[in-house]
């Protein structure tokens, strides 16, 4: 045992005094080692992501101006959460809301068959959370967007059925 030892400190001690002395590549003090490094992105691979998170920003920016948001202005049909995404409500919900929408917080339950939201529409709900309901108009100063509102109501429906 000691010997095994001692034949590991002379081999590190090699590659340290190699490494210290230049006289050894990255990739012999790895072998050495027995290290294999990860693969990193490369400044191409950077610039390409960028480019594409930008061009799908541009033209999520252009669909909410040319009015295909999943909120639809009140007067063409009203608040439609059919196009959420119900695992990012789920996240939102756990964020926005559950602190008070939970068993032992200051709202109701929105979760479950019980929810009082099965009995509302997707457009009250959205008024609900953008106005507020009684004394606590908790969202009225909240930036939720319209998808993220969507999101959150295609959550709750999910859960409720």
């Amino acid at each position: 045992m000691r010997r095994r030892a001692t034949i590991l400190m002379m081999a590190f001690g090699v590659v340290v005094v190699a490494a210290a002395c230049g006289r050894a590549s990255e990739e012999e003090i790895n072998d050495l080692l027995g290290v294999v490094p990860t693969s990193t992105v490369s400044e191409q691979q950077i610039a390409l992501a960028t480019s594409d998170a930008a061009a799908e920003a541009s033209a999520q920016a252009a669909d909410l101006e040319a009015g295909s948001s999943p909120v639809v202005a009140a007067a063409a049909g009203g608040f439609d959460a059919s196009a959420g995404d119900v695992t990012v409500g789920l996240q939102l919900f756990r964020f926005q809301c559950q602190q008070c929408h939970r068993a032992n917080g200051e709202g109701p339950v929105l979760e479950g068959a019980e929810s009082p939201a099965t009995g509302l529409t997707d457009d009250e709900i959205a008024s609900l959370v953008r106005e507020g309901h009684g004394e606590a108009p908790v969202f009225a100063e909240t930036r939720l967007s319209d998808t993220q509102l969507a999101d959150i109501i295609a959550y709750i429906r999910q859960q409720s059925e």
